[in-house]
């Protein structure tokens, strides 16, 4: 299905770097062209092929459980992110690549589409509905470069025709690297593609130079709703991101952890109305991760008995060095940050199977 979603040479490119980097390299530019621009903010190691594979097989094990019958939602939690990978490099003329490789939510609804005697599983129509809180432009690159009946793109995302680039008290050169793209561009990253929607498989709403949960919650019920409900999916796709929160490094969002449960509570409801409850999840950005003193009860009944084992593979001379008004922003999630609305995303899942 990868091929469907990504041009064969931007595959074979980007094998081919991953290929090339040493094993002991950690952090190499992946997307840059041969100028080395456009990949500063997406970098990997010889793993990162591998696991970009993995999150998009994850997204089709999960398209197969939920119409299958086994579940009736399924939350993957992949990384690297997808939906700024489009068919090509830098699509829809962004700047860079925005941490991303393949795109797991694309390459689902391809699958989900294809006719069963073909592989896929058939379906008529597959609505995604993408709350990070920037632009999908390589889910849209991908399913909705013209009208296709069979998708559905809603983006909801910091932005707008006014807003130009970030504004952030705190936005000294060292920090504004840190955000997507790493130099100016017009308008907050990926570009002006999500400023306005080309045609009604596309509905782009940006949500000003932050997202709040008013504007949020606005949206959801005056524009998205009705317009899933009017396009009735056979499958909604949810593109989770969780970089709107309050305290998340990229601040362009004013969002707490129990906003994104409502928001997922909201999407739940939809799919219940339309499609009899299914969709799957795919975790996208969201990057407020408390760096020096990570929280080890968020998940755990006790901090005896450990539910997620992460491994022990990484290199023990690792530098992880945070600047400074990176290390400011992140102490802040001590309090709360991304795990917090990851966990709040799965409880909204939950909560509405129950009432169902």
């Amino acid at each position: 299905v990868i091929p469907k979603a990504h041009k064969i040479p931007y595959i074979k490119r980007l094998k081919t770097k991953i290929a090339s980097i040493p094993p002991s390299v950690i952090g190499a530019p992946l997307t840059d062209d041969s100028d080395g621009e456009g990949g500063e903010d997406t970098m990997g190691s010889r793993g990162s092929y591998t696991a970009a594979i993995v999150g998009v097989a994850a997204s089709i094990k999960a398209a197969d459980m939920v119409v299958g019958g086994q579940c009736v939602n399924v939350f993957c939690a992949v990384r690297p992110p997808g939906h700024h990978a489009g068919q090509e490099l830098r699509s829809m003329k962004a700047i860079s690549n925005g941490f991303c490789l393949f795109n797991a939510a694309a390459c689902a609804a391809l699958y989900a589409t294809t006719p069963i005697s073909q592989g896929g599983l058939g379906l008529r129509r597959v609505c995604i509905i993408d709350f990070d809180v920037h632009h999908g432009n390589g889910t849209q690159d991908i399913l909705c470069p013209t009208y296709d009946p069979r998708f559905l793109y809603i983006s909801l995302h910091a932005g707008g025709a006014h807003i130009n680039g970030y504004n952030d008290e705190d936005s000294d050169e060292e920090s504004f690297r840190l955000r997507l793209g790493g130099k100016k561009q017009d308008g907050i990253f990926p570009g002006r593609c999500g400023d306005t929607s080309p045609h009604e498989g596309v509905l782009n709403i940006p949500l000003g130079q932050k997202v709040t949960a008013s504007a949020m919650g606005a949206a959801l019920v005056s524009k998205v709703t009705p317009k899933v409900e009017a396009f009735s999916p056979d499958l909604i796709i949810l593109s989770a991101g969780f970089d709107a929160h309050v305290n998340d490094p990229l601040g362009l969002g004013g969002l707490t952890s129990e906003d994104f449960g409502s928001v997922t509570e909201v999407a739940c409801q939809m799919a219940y109305k339309t499609c009899s409850g299914r969709m799957l999840s795919l975790l996208e950005g969201g990057y407020g991760v408390p760096c020096c003193q990570p929280r080890v009860d968020l998940f755990l009944p006790n901090s005896e008995e450990k539910l997620l084992h992460l491994g022990s593979d990484l290199p023990s001379d690792m530098k992880d060095e945070v600047p400074f008004i990176l290390r400011q922003k992140l102490d802040k999630c001590h309090a709360e940050g991304f795990l917090d609305c990851v966990k709040e995303h799965v409880k909204g899942f939950v909560k509405c199977n129950k009432r169902k």
